[in-house]
């Protein structure tokens, strides 16, 4: 292998190196700091997984009305011709609970169909406490503020060795 080639395989996987022990080393807010929150705040916070349980249930977001599929750490929404979305309760050690989202395709292509979802994950996307999700299950409901999801950090990728997922 010629220099130049073997010095940037080096750098990248030194940069890739330096990028996973930052993650792992970070201290993330947690949920409960967001309770103060009062505007629209891009975050990265950490939180502990609220299990939906297993069965059906409904959702509202954003207007939209969607069927529920609980699969106990997440759950899947689907309303017609519309984009599905995997949700997460999550919860901050004071109590205070969020609903953050992300897009079902991405999710299931990037963890496959039965993830490894560990009990506290981190995500780093947008809070929005101006909106809410309302969420129904076994005649309980919820309604909770919104994280729109960019990337999950940490707390599914163990899932990376899994099957990748077909999406139909």
């Amino acid at each position: 292998m010629n220099r130049p080639i073997l010095l940037a395989v080096i750098m990248a996987v030194l940069i890739a190196g330096i990028g996973y022990a930052s993650i792992n080393a970070s201290k993330y807010n947690e949920v409960g700091s967001l309770a103060s929150v009062d505007s629209p705040t891009r975050v990265t916070v950490r939180g502990n997984v609220v299990s939906l349980g297993i069965g059906s249930g409904a959702l509202v977001y954003n207007g939209e009305e969607y069927r529920l599929d609980a699969r106990g750490p997440y759950g899947i929404a689907k309303a017609g011709n519309r984009d599905s979305i995997v949700i997460f309760l999550l919860e901050g050690d004071n109590g205070f609970r969020v609903a953050a989202v992300y897009p079902a395709s991405e999710f299931l292509s990037r963890y496959g169909g039965s993830p490894i979802i560990d009990p506290t994950i981190v995500v780093d996307g947008v809070y929005k406490p101006g909106e809410a999700i309302s969420i129904t299950l076994e005649g309980e409901t919820v309604k909770v503020p919104v994280i729109e999801i960019y990337t999950i950090l940490k707390g599914c990728h163990s899932s990376y060795g899994q099957e990748q997922a077909t999406v139909g």
